[in-house]
């Protein structure tokens, strides 16, 4: 029976063979990720233009400024813009459910950010803020605060937009 001898270079070329399959391996994740990363973000922002046309025609709103999104129970597209006579105003427009209408809520007549954040500040002193934005909950136009309180916790504050009311508190740990 004849058996090969250990050669130095046949282990070598091994190593090689494999650092080049791992090398690739890794190569095509990062690609496959990088692919997925796009995907997910196109697919988030390709309302915007369509919910932008609908927030200017079907409500009093004449420019677009923003368009965010917002995921409750439903998602909804969130166009703020101006209207006639530069009167501010947020227009809600469901995404999944074309059946339901669009909510339009007027900056003038609801409470607005600065006032959401300013009377936010005077209750919460020890956390921080990280986010202050509009959502929405069984047809109803509310201000969705994000921060962090004092013990730590991930907090949702959601206050209702017409009146500066208190809504719904979710508090998760970290």
């Amino acid at each position: 029976m004849k058996t090969q001898q250990f050669s130095p270079s046949t282990e070598r070329s091994r190593l090689k063979y494999l650092f080049w399959g791992i090398g690739i391996c890794l190569l095509l994740l990062f690609f496959l990720f990088f692919y997925l990363y796009i995907q997910i973000i196109q697919d988030k922002t390709s309302t915007y233009e369509d919910s932008k046309q609908v927030a200017m025609n079907e409500t009093p709103l004449n420019t677009a400024d923003t368009v965010t999104r917002y995921h409750g129970a439903s998602r909804y597209d969130i166009v703020a813009g101006e209207g006639a006579e530069g009167a501010k105003g947020i227009a809600f427009v469901p995404v999944n459910n074309k059946d339901k209408g669009i909510i339009y809520q007027t900056v003038s007549k609801a409470t607005t950010k600065k006032e959401m954040l300013s009377s936010w500040q005077s209750s919460c002193n020890e956390c921080d803020l990280l986010s202050i934005q509009p959502a929405i909950d069984k047809d109803k136009p509310l201000w969705e605060i994000t921060y962090l309180d004092h013990q730590n916790r991930y907090v949702l504050d959601y206050y209702r937009m017409r009146n500066g009311e208190f809504y719904e508190q979710l508090r998760f740990k970290q």
